[in-house]
């Protein structure tokens, strides 16, 4: 029986076969996921999974009938070929599903809103300009990369953000992965109970890929990024994720590049090593992962804490391959103390670059600006 459960943020099928529901795509592919790990004696399409239109309205009537098959199937009081988010179909579905196996694609649900190719041109600070305590240089690199938002199954994260350098697809067979860790989803209005659908959190993709993805390309190092969207509730714990990590980001690459270049990959995507990178307090679940990871200790190259230390609380963690940049002045009058930089004060040039807001809020410059630094001058 099944141990990973899932919901929907809108009714799906039609109700009693006549009236249409909300009929989300998100919705729509969940259900049919659903169905696809329950057996066919119990209701269910494991016997042919994946057999489904790619119409709409073809998509719609046949899990209509399906639901209907799955009610009747199941003696349930009321076959009215709905599923309602929290009601009892749902809850005798996810009873009698399987566990999914792992498995990556790449969603989007419409308008090219979570899928795009980019041209842009970060800031970041300059590199010469970090040590010491002078006000940090503002330069910028021009750079192009392609992201996708990839939906897994099979373990216990289901979003992630994919980001690939235009130059890192052609070298893709030797590429690093970059997990970056963003701050509890919560801070910023991203809530738990919508975590399956994903709506409402296309700011946090749309932020933190172009934010940190910007600066990885503008690098040119040959990583890929990849940022695992937590729910707020595993900010300490990330499951079993921990545990099939590797596998996991095998899969999602590949899923990203076949996508983006289907000739890219000759199968799929395999990698030695790992960089690592977190912002604010999502430093906890950043040493979650590099502390219970299973091999991470041996494939990491490098830690990257981006002013972790202003969590509320501060952040203790000096991890021994840490390179750690906090937004407060060196205690020493020193800088870099050993593995850390200290950018606190030294702002103001950045106003012309963001007006009022980067002194202002030097915190968040901190994942803005500086991760080309440690990029480019502690990659190989």
């Amino acid at each position: 029986m099944a141990t990973q459960r899932v919901s929907i943020g809108a009714a799906v099928g039609l109700r009693n076969g006549v009236q249409p529901m909300p009929n989300r795509n998100i919705d729509l592919a969940t259900i049919s996921d659903l169905l696809d790990r329950i057996p066919t004696a119990s209701g269910g399409t494991a016997d042919s999974p994946g057999a489904w239109p790619i119409d709409r309205d073809s998509l719609i009537s046949e899990i209509a009938g399906q639901i209907n098959t799955f009610q009747t199937t199941n003696d349930m009081a009321s076959a009215d070929s709905v599923v309602d988010p929290g009601g009892g179909t749902l809850r005798l579905m996810n009873q009698l599903a399987a566990d999914p196996p792992l498995g990556a694609r790449v969603y989007d649900p419409g308008g090219g809103l979570l899928v795009d190719n980019v041209a842009s041109v970060p800031f970041f600070a300059a590199v010469s300009s970090m040590p010491g305590r002078a006000p940090l240089i503002p330069m910028s690199q021009p750079t192009v990369y392609s992201r996708r938002l990839v939906a897994v199954t099979g373990t216990s994260i289901k979003w992630f953000g994919v980001l690939v350098p235009a130059s890192v697809v052609l070298t893709i067979g030797s590429a690093s992965p970059h997990l970056f860790f963003t701050p509890t989803p919560i801070q910023g209005g991203y809530t738990d109970g919508n975590y399956d659908s994903f709506a409402g959190w296309t700011k946090l993709w749309d932020d933190y890929t172009d934010r940190i993805g910007g600066l990885i390309s503008a690098a040119g190092v040959n990583q890929v990024l990849v940022i695992p969207f937590y729910k707020t509730s595993q900010g300490y714990n990330l499951g079993s994720f921990c545990d099939d990590w590797s596998d996991v980001v095998s899969a999602v690459v590949t899923a990203a590049m076949n996508d983006i270049n289907p000739y890219a990959l000759r199968d799929t995507f395999v990698f030695s090593s790992i960089y690592t990178s977190s912002f604010s307090n999502g430093v906890n679940a950043h040493r979650s992962f590099q502390t219970r990871g299973v091999g991470t200790d041996n494939m990491t190259a490098r830690i990257f804490d981006l002013d972790g230390v202003a969590q509320t609380g501060g952040s203790t963690w000096r991890p021994a391959k840490g390179i750690i940049y906090q937004n407060r002045p060196s205690p020493s009058g020193d800088n870099p103390m050993g593995s850390s930089w200290y950018v606190g004060g030294r702002w103001a040039n950045f106003d012309a670059v963001v007006p009022n807001v980067s002194t202002r809020y030097s915190h968040w410059a901190c994942s803005a600006y500086l991760l080309y630094h440690g990029l480019t001058l502690f990659s190989s």
